[in-house]
């Protein structure tokens, strides 16, 4: 203690005080949030909710570690990380545990799913990427990105799981989108995509994909297949009403009518035990988030930071709106849980490693 100088005090109580704790806080919120929900999710089955509660205090620690880990190295992590995931999936096609048909989990002693760390890969090695030349960035820097993203997106579609393919697509593009990809070109991208969409139709999607699609547009066509999440979860959404039914007192949860509805579909539990209002609290502790996370991008120095904070919180956004336009009838159901509230581990320890970066991010600003 003798040691301990004024100076060196300072500099302690700075380094401690030196976290986004607003974001953390709303963290933490949702995380009480989940607990509750997948208490009555899960019926009250206890061994579930441990599993839970353990998967939360694990992935909120591997949070503050990211945290304190300067964002030079965590840079330097793009592409040993982006290597090791491009095997993992490879090793999923190879000798995958195949679940309904799609091989996305591999088991090594544990069963993870790799498709989920590219969404913390492919973003940051785009970003590393286009951070390494001082100049202006050119339709060759926005290419050797594109094919970044290409490759695992390929490799995960062909799982086949479309919907995590999407969204590690989404995670790199948000990457050149704000490091200033041209509109012409996203302009004509999407021109492109229409143009060829009858072609993907007809050789690229699956069977169950165009089923899919196809009960979004007429859920009744398949009451009782493809379109009974549709119809189960728009009921319990309208059944919960302005205020809902009460805790433990949802009708088509507890009597079985939701099929995942611990993970995919856990909103229709808020929806019908809290109501619209419920629902409300829920997207506002999102915005909350997001609007930290892109305070964060705003201050934040240099094109890799600023692209990879605003990537992190572009793609929590889009989980949540596809989410829950998946279970309210928008788009087709897709597998994307709802950000930290569905049960899971690996992508609730993925997200935790983004919200680590983002701090690690701010973190930097305000030492610098």
């Amino acid at each position: 203690m003798s040691n301990l100088t004024p100076s060196k005090f300072r500099k302690f109580i700075n380094y401690i005080l030196n976290f986004d704790y607003l974001l953390i806080c709303f963290i933490l919120i949702l995380f009480v949030c989940n607990i509750f929900t997948q208490y009555s999710a899960n019926d009250q089955f206890m061994d579930r909710i441990y599993n839970d509660i353990a998967y939360l205090g694990i992935s909120f620690v591997i949070m503050l570690i990211i945290a304190n880990i300067k964002i030079s190295k965590i840079r330097s992590m793009a592409i040993p990380l982006y290597i090791i995931s491009l095997i993992l999936i490879a090793l999923v096609l190879v000798m995958g545990v195949k679940v309904n048909g799609a091989r996305r989990w591999l088991n090594i002693g544990i069963r993870i799913q790799p498709s989920e760390l590219c969404k913390i890969s492919v973003p940051l090695l785009v970003a590393y990427v286009l951070s390494i030349k001082n100049t202006v960035l050119g339709y060759k820097d926005y290419f050797v990105g594109f094919i970044i993203i290409a490759i695992p997106f390929l490799m995960i579609a062909k799982q086949p799981d479309l919907g995590t393919g999407i969204l590690v697509f989404l995670s790199g593009f948000f990457i050149l989108f704000i490091a200033g990809l041209p509109w012409k070109v996203i302009i004509y991208s999407i021109i492109s995509l229409i143009v060829a969409s009858p072609l993907a139709w007809k050789f690229l999607l699956h069977d169950y994909q165009k089923h899919r699609i196809l009960t979004l547009i007429d859920p009744q066509s398949d009451p009782l297949g493809k379109g009974y999440h549709i119809i189960q979860g728009i009921i319990a959404i309208g059944a919960g009403g302005l205020f809902g039914k009460g805790y433990l007192h949802g009708t088509q949860v507890h009597l079985n009518f939701i099929p995942e509805k611990h993970t995919d579909f856990v909103i229709t539990v808020i929806a019908e035990e809290f109501g619209y209002i419920g629902v409300a609290c829920i997207l506002t502790l999102y915005l909350l988030i997001a609007l930290r996370g892109l305070r964060i991008m705003r201050l934040a120095d240099g094109i890799f930071a600023k692209t990879l904070a605003g990537s992190i919180t572009l793609s929590f956004i889009s989980y949540v709106l596809i989410n829950m336009g998946m279970v309210g009838g928008i788009f087709p159901v897709v597998g994307v849980p709802l950000p930290l509230i569905s049960y899971g581990g690996t992508a609730t320890i993925v997200l935790m490693v983004g919200f680590g970066i983002l701090l690690s991010i701010d973190r930097k600003r305000r030492y610098s």
